[in-house]
Protein backbone atom coordinates (compact mmCIF):
# COMPACT_ATOMS: atom_id res chain seq x y z
CA UNK A 1 0.00 0.00 0.00
CA UNK A 2 2.20 2.63 -1.27
CA UNK A 3 0.90 6.03 -2.03
CA UNK A 4 -0.29 6.78 -4.72
CA UNK A 5 -1.84 10.68 -4.76
CA UNK A 6 -1.82 14.06 -2.66
CA UNK A 7 -5.20 16.18 -3.16
CA UNK A 8 -4.94 19.67 -2.01
CA UNK A 9 -8.12 21.51 -0.78
CA UNK A 10 -8.39 25.12 -0.36
CA UNK A 11 -10.68 26.06 1.91
CA UNK A 12 -12.56 29.93 3.06
CA UNK A 13 -15.30 29.93 5.04
CA UNK A 14 -16.49 34.03 5.33
CA UNK A 15 -17.50 34.63 8.98
CA UNK A 16 -20.84 37.02 9.50
CA UNK A 17 -18.52 39.14 12.16
CA UNK A 18 -15.05 39.89 11.85
CA UNK A 19 -13.32 38.37 14.84
CA UNK A 20 -9.34 38.61 16.47
CA UNK A 21 -7.57 39.32 19.42
CA UNK A 22 -4.91 42.99 20.03
CA UNK A 23 -2.63 42.12 17.68
CA UNK A 24 -5.08 41.05 14.35
CA UNK A 25 -8.46 40.90 12.73
CA UNK A 26 -9.76 37.82 10.76
CA UNK A 27 -13.37 38.20 8.27
CA UNK A 28 -12.71 34.62 7.63
CA UNK A 29 -11.46 31.20 8.12
CA UNK A 30 -9.10 29.55 5.52
CA UNK A 31 -6.89 26.55 5.66
CA UNK A 32 -5.43 23.80 2.92
CA UNK A 33 -6.45 20.22 3.91
CA UNK A 34 -4.05 17.71 2.12
CA UNK A 35 -5.39 14.47 1.69
CA UNK A 36 -2.49 11.54 1.28
CA UNK A 37 -4.38 8.69 -0.91
CA UNK A 38 -2.76 4.71 -1.13
CA UNK A 39 -3.12 2.63 -3.63
CA UNK A 40 -5.98 0.67 -2.71
CA UNK A 41 -8.06 3.93 -2.51
CA UNK A 42 -7.92 4.54 1.79
CA UNK A 43 -6.19 8.39 2.36
CA UNK A 44 -5.52 10.10 5.56
CA UNK A 45 -6.07 14.16 6.31
CA UNK A 46 -4.06 16.74 7.39
CA UNK A 47 -3.92 20.18 6.92
CA UNK A 48 -1.79 23.71 6.26
CA UNK A 49 -4.16 26.55 8.14
CA UNK A 50 -0.65 29.10 8.16
CA UNK A 51 0.15 30.66 5.22
CA UNK A 52 -1.91 27.86 3.25
CA UNK A 53 -1.35 28.74 -0.73
CA UNK A 54 2.37 28.86 0.30
CA UNK A 55 2.54 25.89 1.72
CA UNK A 56 0.37 24.65 -0.93
CA UNK A 57 3.09 25.55 -3.70
CA UNK A 58 5.67 23.60 -1.34
CA UNK A 59 4.08 20.53 -1.33
CA UNK A 60 3.53 20.47 -5.21
CA UNK A 61 6.76 21.96 -5.84
CA UNK A 62 9.19 20.31 -3.22
CA UNK A 63 7.85 17.64 -0.57
CA UNK A 64 5.29 15.25 -2.79
CA UNK A 65 7.99 14.21 -5.24
CA UNK A 66 9.74 12.64 -1.90
CA UNK A 67 6.27 10.76 -0.90
CA UNK A 68 4.89 9.29 -3.83
CA UNK A 69 5.55 5.94 -4.09
CA UNK A 70 6.43 5.24 -0.31
CA UNK A 71 5.07 3.59 2.73
CA UNK A 72 2.66 5.82 4.90
CA UNK A 73 3.56 3.73 7.75
CA UNK A 74 7.45 4.88 7.56
CA UNK A 75 6.64 8.54 8.76
CA UNK A 76 9.77 8.89 10.40
CA UNK A 77 12.08 8.37 7.50
CA UNK A 78 9.47 10.31 5.39
CA UNK A 79 9.44 13.35 7.68
CA UNK A 80 13.72 13.80 7.49
CA UNK A 81 13.85 13.45 3.56
CA UNK A 82 10.70 16.47 3.78
CA UNK A 83 12.93 18.62 5.99
CA UNK A 84 16.22 17.54 3.68
CA UNK A 85 14.00 18.55 0.65
CA UNK A 86 13.61 22.17 1.99
CA UNK A 87 17.84 22.51 2.29
CA UNK A 88 18.06 25.92 4.35
CA UNK A 89 14.69 26.98 4.11
CA UNK A 90 13.13 25.69 7.17
CA UNK A 91 10.70 28.48 8.14
CA UNK A 92 7.28 28.05 9.31
CA UNK A 93 5.92 28.33 5.54
CA UNK A 94 8.24 25.53 4.66
CA UNK A 95 7.14 23.72 7.80
CA UNK A 96 3.48 24.06 7.89
CA UNK A 97 4.09 22.19 4.42
CA UNK A 98 5.75 19.72 6.09
CA UNK A 99 2.97 19.49 8.90
CA UNK A 100 0.05 19.01 6.44
CA UNK A 101 1.48 16.15 4.58
CA UNK A 102 2.64 14.63 8.46
CA UNK A 103 -0.43 14.82 9.80
CA UNK A 104 -1.73 12.77 6.70
CA UNK A 105 0.75 10.30 6.82
CA UNK A 106 -0.01 9.92 10.56
CA UNK A 107 -4.05 9.26 9.71
CA UNK A 108 -3.54 7.22 7.09
CA UNK A 109 -0.89 4.88 8.71
CA UNK A 110 -3.27 4.79 11.51
CA UNK A 111 -6.11 3.61 9.46
CA UNK A 112 -4.11 1.42 7.39
CA UNK A 113 -3.40 -0.64 10.77
CA UNK A 114 -7.35 0.08 11.82
CA UNK A 115 -6.04 1.52 15.09
CA UNK A 116 -6.59 5.01 16.65
CA UNK A 117 -4.33 7.31 16.01
CA UNK A 118 -3.73 7.99 19.37
CA UNK A 119 -2.54 4.05 19.56
CA UNK A 120 -0.57 4.72 16.52
CA UNK A 121 1.30 7.69 18.82
CA UNK A 122 2.35 5.01 21.32
CA UNK A 123 -1.17 4.76 23.61
CA UNK A 124 -3.37 6.19 25.22
CA UNK A 125 -3.39 7.77 28.82
CA UNK A 126 -6.45 9.03 28.97
CA UNK A 127 -10.02 8.53 26.96
CA UNK A 128 -10.99 12.69 27.47
CA UNK A 129 -8.69 15.66 27.63
CA UNK A 130 -9.82 18.09 29.59
CA UNK A 131 -10.71 21.51 27.58
CA UNK A 132 -10.54 25.03 28.07
CA UNK A 133 -12.73 27.45 25.93
CA UNK A 134 -10.35 29.54 23.79
CA UNK A 135 -11.91 33.55 23.64
CA UNK A 136 -14.03 35.08 23.94
CA UNK A 137 -12.61 37.11 20.88
CA UNK A 138 -12.11 40.68 20.10
CA UNK A 139 -14.95 42.46 17.74
CA UNK A 140 -14.37 46.02 15.92
CA UNK A 141 -15.39 48.95 16.34
CA UNK A 142 -16.69 49.99 19.86
CA UNK A 143 -14.91 48.30 23.27
CA UNK A 144 -13.10 45.12 22.28
CA UNK A 145 -14.26 43.80 25.56
CA UNK A 146 -18.00 44.41 25.11
CA UNK A 147 -19.15 41.25 24.48
CA UNK A 148 -17.14 39.19 26.71
CA UNK A 149 -19.31 38.53 29.59
CA UNK A 150 -22.34 37.11 27.38
CA UNK A 151 -19.89 34.94 25.66
CA UNK A 152 -18.20 33.63 29.03
CA UNK A 153 -21.59 32.94 30.05
CA UNK A 154 -22.44 30.81 26.64
CA UNK A 155 -18.97 29.18 27.70
CA UNK A 156 -20.09 28.11 30.80
CA UNK A 157 -23.72 27.07 29.94
CA UNK A 158 -22.12 24.77 27.09
CA UNK A 159 -20.18 22.97 30.13
CA UNK A 160 -16.74 24.15 29.62
CA UNK A 161 -14.59 24.51 33.34
CA UNK A 162 -11.65 26.37 31.94
CA UNK A 163 -11.28 29.59 29.81
CA UNK A 164 -8.30 31.63 27.99
CA UNK A 165 -8.91 35.20 27.29
CA UNK A 166 -7.94 37.12 24.60
CA UNK A 167 -6.21 40.05 25.86
CA UNK A 168 -3.90 43.36 25.37
CA UNK A 169 -6.18 46.34 24.99
CA UNK A 170 -4.78 48.66 28.11
CA UNK A 171 -3.95 47.36 31.31
CA UNK A 172 -6.69 48.55 33.45
CA UNK A 173 -9.43 47.35 31.01
CA UNK A 174 -7.69 43.68 30.77
CA UNK A 175 -7.40 43.45 34.34
CA UNK A 176 -10.99 44.46 34.90
CA UNK A 177 -11.88 41.92 32.45
CA UNK A 178 -9.74 39.04 33.87
CA UNK A 179 -11.37 39.93 37.42
CA UNK A 180 -14.58 39.83 35.86
CA UNK A 181 -13.82 36.29 34.10
CA UNK A 182 -12.65 35.00 37.70
CA UNK A 183 -15.54 36.06 39.24
CA UNK A 184 -17.95 34.43 36.79
CA UNK A 185 -15.55 30.90 36.66
CA UNK A 186 -16.09 30.67 40.18
CA UNK A 187 -12.72 29.71 42.48
CA UNK A 188 -12.23 26.29 40.95
CA UNK A 189 -12.00 27.37 37.69
CA UNK A 190 -8.95 27.39 35.53
CA UNK A 191 -8.23 30.52 34.26
CA UNK A 192 -5.54 31.73 31.25
CA UNK A 193 -4.71 34.91 29.30
CA UNK A 194 -3.38 35.84 26.15
CA UNK A 195 -1.67 39.12 24.96
CA UNK A 196 -1.39 37.34 21.58
CA UNK A 197 2.10 39.32 20.89
CA UNK A 198 0.85 42.69 21.69
CA UNK A 199 2.76 44.31 24.25
CA UNK A 200 6.40 45.23 25.15
CA UNK A 201 7.85 43.61 28.55
CA UNK A 202 7.20 46.54 30.62
CA UNK A 203 3.29 47.33 29.65
CA UNK A 204 2.38 43.55 29.62
CA UNK A 205 4.21 43.57 33.81
CA UNK A 206 2.27 46.24 34.20
CA UNK A 207 -1.18 44.57 33.04
CA UNK A 208 -0.32 41.57 34.66
CA UNK A 209 0.35 43.11 38.09
CA UNK A 210 -3.17 44.50 38.26
CA UNK A 211 -4.89 40.98 37.88
CA UNK A 212 -2.85 38.90 40.54
CA UNK A 213 -5.91 38.57 42.07
CA UNK A 214 -7.54 36.70 39.25
CA UNK A 215 -5.71 33.63 39.74
CA UNK A 216 -4.07 33.05 36.30
CA UNK A 217 -2.97 29.58 35.16
CA UNK A 218 -0.79 31.34 32.53
CA UNK A 219 -0.16 33.93 30.63
CA UNK A 220 0.50 33.25 26.73
CA UNK A 221 2.44 35.19 24.63
CA UNK A 222 2.76 38.42 26.87
CA UNK A 223 5.16 40.00 24.29
CA UNK A 224 6.62 38.77 20.69
CA UNK A 225 7.56 35.22 20.60
CA UNK A 226 11.19 35.49 19.76
CA UNK A 227 12.13 38.02 22.68
CA UNK A 228 13.96 35.84 25.00
CA UNK A 229 15.23 38.74 27.00
CA UNK A 230 11.55 39.90 27.65
CA UNK A 231 10.29 36.37 28.54
CA UNK A 232 13.29 36.15 31.02
CA UNK A 233 12.63 39.94 32.38
CA UNK A 234 9.00 38.67 32.61
CA UNK A 235 9.57 35.12 34.07
CA UNK A 236 11.56 36.67 37.46
CA UNK A 237 8.99 38.93 38.10
CA UNK A 238 5.64 37.04 37.37
CA UNK A 239 4.07 34.07 39.54
CA UNK A 240 1.89 32.67 36.45
CA UNK A 241 3.41 30.57 34.19
CA UNK A 242 4.62 32.17 30.84
CA UNK A 243 3.10 30.24 27.86
CA UNK A 244 4.47 30.36 24.29
CA UNK A 245 5.99 28.78 21.27
CA UNK A 246 2.83 28.51 18.68
CA UNK A 247 4.44 30.56 15.66
CA UNK A 248 7.96 27.96 16.58
CA UNK A 249 8.51 25.58 13.55
CA UNK A 250 11.63 23.51 15.12
CA UNK A 251 12.08 21.90 18.32
CA UNK A 252 15.29 24.16 18.51
CA UNK A 253 13.65 27.03 18.39
CA UNK A 254 12.22 26.46 21.98
CA UNK A 255 15.67 25.62 23.43
CA UNK A 256 16.51 28.67 24.72
CA UNK A 257 13.85 29.47 26.42
CA UNK A 258 14.09 26.18 28.76
CA UNK A 259 17.73 26.72 29.52
CA UNK A 260 17.01 30.29 30.44
CA UNK A 261 14.16 29.04 32.28
CA UNK A 262 11.69 31.77 30.86
CA UNK A 263 8.98 29.37 29.40
CA UNK A 264 6.69 27.23 31.21
CA UNK A 265 4.29 25.78 29.01
CA UNK A 266 5.13 25.17 25.56
CA UNK A 267 2.47 25.43 22.82
CA UNK A 268 3.37 24.15 19.89
CA UNK A 269 0.88 24.11 16.55
CA UNK A 270 0.82 20.33 15.02
CA UNK A 271 0.26 22.20 11.96
CA UNK A 272 2.96 24.52 11.96
CA UNK A 273 5.55 22.51 13.82
CA UNK A 274 6.22 19.89 11.48
CA UNK A 275 2.79 17.67 12.29
CA UNK A 276 3.08 14.79 14.62
CA UNK A 277 6.49 14.16 14.17
CA UNK A 278 7.59 17.50 14.86
CA UNK A 279 5.09 18.39 17.76
CA UNK A 280 6.98 14.20 18.80
CA UNK A 281 10.62 16.11 19.33
CA UNK A 282 9.22 19.09 20.98
CA UNK A 283 7.84 16.76 23.22
CA UNK A 284 10.88 15.11 24.03
CA UNK A 285 12.55 18.09 24.55
CA UNK A 286 9.66 19.62 26.78
CA UNK A 287 10.48 15.93 29.06
CA UNK A 288 14.23 16.91 29.57
CA UNK A 289 12.77 20.20 31.21
CA UNK A 290 9.78 18.87 32.83
CA UNK A 291 7.44 20.85 31.16
CA UNK A 292 4.07 20.49 29.94
CA UNK A 293 3.25 20.46 26.07
CA UNK A 294 -0.06 21.87 24.96
CA UNK A 295 -1.21 22.28 21.65
CA UNK A 296 -1.86 25.37 20.43
CA UNK A 297 -5.23 24.87 18.08
CA UNK A 298 -6.19 26.67 14.81
CA UNK A 299 -7.62 25.86 11.83
CA UNK A 300 -10.32 23.18 11.15
CA UNK A 301 -11.28 19.25 12.45
CA UNK A 302 -8.48 17.86 11.36
CA UNK A 303 -5.87 20.02 13.15
CA UNK A 304 -8.23 19.70 16.13
CA UNK A 305 -8.56 15.78 16.38
CA UNK A 306 -4.65 15.54 15.63
CA UNK A 307 -4.24 17.76 18.74
CA UNK A 308 -6.69 16.15 20.62
CA UNK A 309 -4.55 12.52 20.04
CA UNK A 310 -1.36 13.72 20.88
CA UNK A 311 -2.53 15.50 24.09
CA UNK A 312 -4.08 12.32 25.36
CA UNK A 313 -0.88 10.42 24.87
CA UNK A 314 0.76 12.73 27.11
CA UNK A 315 1.44 11.84 31.01
CA UNK A 316 -0.03 13.82 33.72
CA UNK A 317 1.59 16.74 34.81
CA UNK A 318 0.60 18.64 37.93
CA UNK A 319 -0.85 22.25 36.89
CA UNK A 320 -1.36 24.10 39.89
CA UNK A 321 -5.18 24.34 38.91
CA UNK A 322 -7.75 22.18 39.51
CA UNK A 323 -6.73 19.41 36.58
CA UNK A 324 -3.42 18.59 36.07
CA UNK A 325 -1.75 19.03 32.09
CA UNK A 326 -2.61 18.04 29.57
CA UNK A 327 -5.42 20.57 28.36
CA UNK A 328 -7.22 20.96 24.99
CA UNK A 329 -7.21 24.40 23.66
CA UNK A 330 -10.84 24.28 22.19
CA UNK A 331 -11.51 27.59 19.47
CA UNK A 332 -14.53 28.62 20.92
CA UNK A 333 -15.71 31.38 18.30
CA UNK A 334 -17.18 30.78 15.00
CA UNK A 335 -15.53 28.17 13.08
CA UNK A 336 -17.57 26.43 9.88
CA UNK A 337 -14.03 24.34 9.29
CA UNK A 338 -14.47 23.03 13.09
CA UNK A 339 -18.12 22.17 12.34
CA UNK A 340 -17.46 20.05 9.25
CA UNK A 341 -17.80 16.97 10.77
CA UNK A 342 -20.25 18.28 13.85
CA UNK A 343 -19.07 20.58 16.46
CA UNK A 344 -16.94 18.48 19.09
CA UNK A 345 -18.81 17.61 22.36
CA UNK A 346 -17.80 18.05 25.69
CA UNK A 347 -18.88 15.71 28.38
CA UNK A 348 -20.20 16.31 31.70
CA UNK A 349 -16.74 17.74 33.25
CA UNK A 350 -15.51 19.71 30.41
CA UNK A 351 -14.04 17.41 28.44
CA UNK A 352 -13.63 16.25 24.93
CA UNK A 353 -13.72 12.42 24.49
CA UNK A 354 -11.29 10.70 22.09
CA UNK A 355 -12.98 8.75 19.60
CA UNK A 356 -12.00 4.58 18.96
CA UNK A 357 -12.24 5.09 15.41
CA UNK A 358 -9.06 4.49 13.07
CA UNK A 359 -7.23 7.43 12.60
CA UNK A 360 -8.01 10.79 13.71
CA UNK A 361 -11.46 9.40 14.45
CA UNK A 362 -13.37 11.67 12.04
CA UNK A 363 -15.07 10.82 8.68
CA UNK A 364 -13.97 13.54 6.21
CA UNK A 365 -15.15 13.81 2.48
CA UNK A 366 -14.85 16.60 0.49
CA UNK A 367 -18.89 17.23 0.19
CA UNK A 368 -18.62 18.18 3.74
CA UNK A 369 -16.49 21.31 2.80
CA UNK A 370 -17.77 21.66 -0.66
CA UNK A 371 -19.66 25.01 0.77
CA UNK A 372 -16.34 26.19 1.13
CA UNK A 373 -13.97 25.16 -1.40
CA UNK A 374 -12.52 27.37 -3.61
CA UNK A 375 -9.55 25.38 -5.54
CA UNK A 376 -8.50 21.72 -5.74
CA UNK A 377 -5.93 19.82 -7.10
CA UNK A 378 -4.15 16.37 -7.24
CA UNK A 379 -0.49 15.33 -7.44
CA UNK A 380 0.37 12.10 -8.98
CA UNK A 381 3.65 10.30 -10.09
Amino acid sequence: MTIASIRLFHLVAPLAEPIGNALVFFQQRETVLVQVVDDSGLSGWGECWSTPLAAAATIRGQLAPVLLGQQARETGRLWHGMVAALGHARQTTAMTAVAGLDIALHDLAARQQQVPLSTWLGGAWRQSVPAYASGPFFKPGGHPYRDFERDIESYLRQGFRALKLRSGFNPADDAAIALTARRMLGAEGTLMLDFNQSYQPRAALAAASRMAEAGLLWIEEPTVPTDLAGYRQLAAQLQPALAGGETFAMAADFLPFLEQGCMDVLQPDIAVCGGLTGIGKIAALAEIFGRPVVPHVWGSIVNFQAALHFAATRPPLRSGAAVPYPLMEFDAGPNPLLDMCGRPGLTAEGAVALSDAPGLGIDLTPDLFAPFLRASETIEA
